[in-house]
């Protein structure tokens, strides 16, 4: 996505993924006792292949957003979906999934996962 201000508004719009490739773009929302993340599988045209949200109950906004992830890939993979482009607003969890930064103890488990 590229976000652009404009005095107190900001602008975002969404890039497309290369040629060839599908983009999952995912997200979270926590507010109080309850955690809700979702994504969304488009084609390079900007096409819905698919969009899901799923509740997580009480838990953390990383966690949720690893979440998001994790159950993105699964649903790629099931659809036979390989070439992948990845965006998010969680620079941590990417991070941690590319080896960059350690990851926390409650992401070990899902960060297993996606790397499966």
């Amino acid at each position: 996505m590229n976000p652009s201000l404009h005095g107190n508004e900001m602008n975002i719009k969404w890039t497309p993924p290369s040629h060839g490739r599908i983009k999952i773009n995912f997200d979270d929302l926590v507010r109080g006792n309850s955690a809700t993340g979702g994504f969304i599988l488009r084609t390079e045209n900007g096409n819905s292949l698919t969009i899901a949200s799923f509740h997580s109950g009480t838990t953390t906004v990383l966690v949720v957003e690893a979440m998001a992830l994790c159950n993105s890939l699964i649903c790629a993979k099931s659809r036979g979906i390989t070439k992948i482009e990845v965006e998010c607003d969680s620079k941590l969890v990417i991070d941690v999934v590319n080896g960059i930064s350690t990851p926390p103890w409650r992401l070990l488990k899902l960060i297993q996962d996606i790397k499966s």
